[in-house]
């Protein structure tokens, strides 16, 4: 982070005011972790549910730092650093100074978010405009009201693309998001059932999602795909500003009716490309990778590239850890790694990707509570369960209280293998060891809050 400007350029940006120090004087960076102070940046306080940065305000803290930014009236020690800036909200004054520092750039800025995919379409955006220079980008999920900012303040003179991740738990936080952001192409992957708990229901979700097109200047572009139900209804109105992907005819990313083929270990994939076919390749690309591919090829189209540019720069991708990552163990077996986050859509998804990819003839799902799905949670696991005990499987671990309704469900669909359930997903790891070899491929997938690697690294 290279911000080049000074004390009150922030303290304009922020409504803040500079307590100590000179406004003249250089700011280059910020921090919001204690423990990360490289270089002296501003140590920015920020208050959270479970937690009060401003209680780790000291003499050793100040000695560390190139000043504070914190929150007006709060308790400061004795020992200060050069500079202090009060604010009244050290949260929404990130998003300020972020908004600010955005608007010191002309750079095409793509906008992603969606129900699911949307890291994976933001790192194959990130790859195919990579091919033709610096692009600042999310960093692993950062894509929330803290994380969002501290991805636009990387923007820096260098940049020539930007691809920032936005996600959603209520009505209006694409749009606060976009307020900071201000993308000028919107992806939006698709609007299913997550996160139920706050939106309430999937009108809500796609209010939300359809955020990031209401966000775009005049002149932006949206991305959107022509199969989903919800999302399609936009397009009549976008007219030529939308650019689409799917599996209809008339998709300006296509994904044809065609199986993949295996070239040695790596699954080739087709797209067609405004008519122009190209392909791509990876360990354990099915389905899922198409889809998203087919949305970052969307997203290169809106921004001018060509499909040579998106052929080449999604032969860079490689998955992010912990979506859909390939490890293999010490006994033979292949672990195919999606525990970052879960909900209906990317579980199935997920799973169907699995059975369709995997190596080994032995395939066993480990699977976790399904987070934030509202009073329909237990029906939606129901559902899960009950698909699960119709697939082909060596053997199904399912863990969480959630997941209880979902290993019922499967063993009433008379599941044809053994389906094992635990409150926590450690107690399945002396069993999983002695299932473990060379035929053997496992697939693990849950809400973050499960903490499946733990598992995962325990194996």
């Amino acid at each position: 982070m290279h911000l080049d400007t000074d004390w009150g350029n922030v303290a304009r940006a922020t409504g803040g005011t500079l307590l100590r120090g000179d406004v003249r004087d250089p700011f280059s960076s910020i921090s919001t972790d204690s423990r990360k102070l490289e270089g002296s940046p501003a140590f920015w306080a920020l208050k959270g549910e479970k937690f009060d940065a401003h209680s780790f305000l000291d003499e050793k803290l100040a000695s560390a730092c190139g000043g504070w930014v914190v929150r007006a009236g709060a308790a400061l020690p004795a020992a200060l650093p050069a500079h202090v800036l009060t604010v009244a909200d050290t949260r929404a004054a990130l998003a300020d100074l972020a908004a600010w520092h955005r608007g010191r750039f002309t750079v095409p800025v793509v906008g992603v978010t969606g129900t699911n995919g949307k890291t994976t379409v933001k790192e194959m955006i990130r790859a195919i405009l990579s091919r033709k220079g610096p692009v600042c980008a999310t960093t692993g999920n950062f894509n929330n009201e803290v994380g969002l900012p501290l991805s636009v303040l990387e923007l820096s003179t260098d940049t020539r693309f930007a691809v920032f991740e936005m996600g959603a738990s209520r009505e209006g936080d694409i749009r606060a998001l976009a307020r900071v952001a201000k993308p000028t192409v919107g992806v939006v992957t698709n609007v299913g059932p997550a996160h139920l708990e706050f939106f309430g229901d999937l009108e809500t979700v796609f209010k939300t999602k359809s955020e990031m097109i209401e966000a775009l200047p005049p002149d932006g572009r949206a991305v959107l795909p022509c199969d989903d139900p919800w999302l399609s209804k936009l397009l009549p109105r976008l007219g030529a500003r939308a650019v689409t992907f799917g599996r209809t005819e008339a998709a300006d990313v296509r994904i044809p009716d065609e199986e993949p083929v295996l070239r040695g270990t790596a699954r080739e994939l087709a797209l067609l490309v405004r008519g122009r076919r190209i392909t791509f390749s990876g360990e354990l690309f099915g389905s899922i990778h198409r889809l998203n591919a087919a949305a970052a090829a969307a997203a290169a189209l809106a921004l001018g590239l060509d499909a040579d540019a998106v052929a080449a720069g999604l032969a860079d991708f490689r998955p992010a850890p912990l979506r859909f990552a390939l490890r293999k163990h010490a006994s033979g077996a292949s672990f195919v790694v999606d525990a970052y986050n879960a909900n209906p859509g990317s579980m199935r998804a997920g799973i169907e990707t699995f059975l369709e990819t995997a190596p080994g003839t032995e395939r066993i799902v480990v699977l976790g509570d399904m987070k934030e799905l509202g009073t329909g949670s237990a029906d939606l696991h129901r559902e899960l369960g009950a698909w699960l005990g119709t697939l082909p499987l060596a053997g199904a671990f399912l863990a969480g209280p959630e997941m209880r309704h979902a290993a019922d469900a499967a063993k009433a669909m008379g599941a044809r293998y053994p389906v094992r359930h635990e409150p926590e997903a450690s107690r399945f790891a002396p069993e999983l060891r002695g299932r473990l070899g060379p035929q053997t491929a496992v697939y693990f997938k849950a809400s973050r809050a499960m903490r499946f690697e733990a598992l995962i690294e325990g194996l």
